[in-house]
């Protein structure tokens, strides 16, 4: 199981940074072994390819979490509302 603390962390990171719309959503969850899973719907994706969230997505948590923090996160989705929908 992933650390709470820094799934904490990780989770208003990116709300109080790129993510902070308040229909802007962010999930983060664990993955396997002690890893972590990031999963943010948010219209700031239009017409953004799927490396492009993913490099938006690494971007602010670079900004703000040290390399053994953002090393742990081993999955990122970004996703529109309208494609979440499809699901």
């Amino acid at each position: 199981m992933a650390c709470e603390t820094l799934k904490q962390k990780i989770q208003k990171t990116l709300k109080n940074s790129y993510f902070n719309d308040a229909k802007d959503f962010v999930d983060v969850s664990d993955g396997a072994a002690d890893f972590i899973h990031v999963v943010v719907v948010s219209r700031k994706f239009n017409g953004h390819t799927m490396m492009d969230r993913g490099d938006i997505i690494w971007d602010e948590l670079l900004k703000h979490l040290s390399d053994e923090e953002w090393g742990l996160v081993s999955l990122l989705i970004g996703a529109t509302p309208e494609e979440v929908r499809i699901w």
